[in-house]
């Protein structure tokens, strides 16, 4: 597994990976399952010069992640990732956010700048799919109304849903 600070080379931003279920199919438990599941609606701004390799970097650290269970949208606009992941819980991806920090490090290195880092959490287990839209409102309703049991981050995160 290669990371953006152990390499000087730079890899490709590829589409969001095959389905690889990773969660407990024999006890109900999984994305689109009974138990609740954390979803992950981040944007990453920076120079768009690295923030490909970056984005690259987070993608494949998500991957080898514990907590992960999928990565379901990703968009690549240059100067803006976009990508919408699912996780066991906040603090696994509290877990992946410490161990991609010397990514972060490698890429303030390289680039002068810290990256921009929007991150709207909220619990699903209705089934249905995940969408760009719905990841939008959810944004909005933090940005204008806070935190609370309808969005949230990790600096405020709210428990599963019983």
């Amino acid at each position: 597994m290669q990371f953006l600070v152990q390499s000087q080379r730079v890899p490709a931003v590829r589409p969001a990976a095959p389905h690889r279920p990773r969660w407990d199919r024999d006890h109900g438990r999984g994305p689109r399952g009974a138990s609740p599941i954390l979803v992950e609606a981040r944007t990453v701004r920076g120079d768009r010069r690295f923030l490909g390799a970056f984005a690259a970097a987070l993608r494949e650290r998500a991957r080898g992640s514990l907590g992960h269970l999928e990565e379901v949208h990703f968009s690549d606009d240059g100067d803006r990732i976009h990508l919408i992941a699912l996780w066991r819980s906040p603090v696994d991806l509290r877990s992946f956010v410490e161990e991609a920090h010397p990514d972060v490090l490698a890429l303030r290195a390289r680039s002068g700048a810290f990256p921009e880092v929007e991150r709207v959490l909220w619990w699903s287990a209705s089934g249905a799919p995940v969408s760009w839209e719905e990841a939008g409102e959810r944004a909005r309703w933090l940005r204008e109304r806070g935190p609370g049991p309808h969005t949230f981050t990790l600096a405020s995160p709210v428990p599963a849903p019983a």
